[in-house]
């Protein structure tokens, strides 16, 4: 196993017990179905894989492989990390652009900056301050930039 695949599982455990198993399955998922390429870039990228393909088509009589055709190939343990490095900084950047947006909408109509959910007659509503709520949203995006761009760094120094 390598250094990446290690991470990556490591990776998958920690957004479970932060309590991200939903995104942890979907990517979990992503990463079984492999990525679809173009036979042409396959034949490009990964010549071993192109002519094996190949040899189990002619082997089976079957019409040679096309440019136009479609391949799914696994995805290297770098492309594994990047998934999750674009899924939790896409949810981050959500996050906060979501709660920012609503924000500047309630402030912008003179609107309470406080949301309550639920049924005020059948149970004690939940609520959350919008301006609080958009605080501890950029907060955890300029984590998320930051920790990423961390694992960017170790892993470039890791490789040299």
């Amino acid at each position: 196993m390598s250094f990446e695949s290690d991470q990556y599982t490591h990776i998958m455990e920690q957004l479970k017990e932060a309590e991200l198993g939903d995104l942890a399955s979907q990517l979990d998922q992503e990463v079984r179905q492999g990525r679809a390429v173009s036979e042409e870039k396959l034949k490009q990228e990964q010549a071993s894989q192109y002519a094996a393909r190949a040899s189990r088509l002619a082997e089976r009589k079957l019409p040679r492989l096309e440019e136009s055709d479609v391949a799914v190939i696994p995805y290297t343990d770098d492309e594994n990390i990047e998934l999750i490095r674009a899924a939790l900084l896409t949810l981050a950047e959500t996050m906060y652009a979501s709660r920012k947006a609503a924000l500047d909408v309630a402030e912008a109509h003179g609107m309470e900056l406080t949301i309550e959910f639920g049924d005020p007659e059948l149970e004690t509503p939940s609520s959350i301050e919008l301006d609080e709520e958009t605080g501890r949203a950029r907060v955890t995006l300029e984590l998320v930039r930051e920790l990423l761009s961390e694992g960017i760094d170790a892993r470039a120094e890791a490789n040299r």
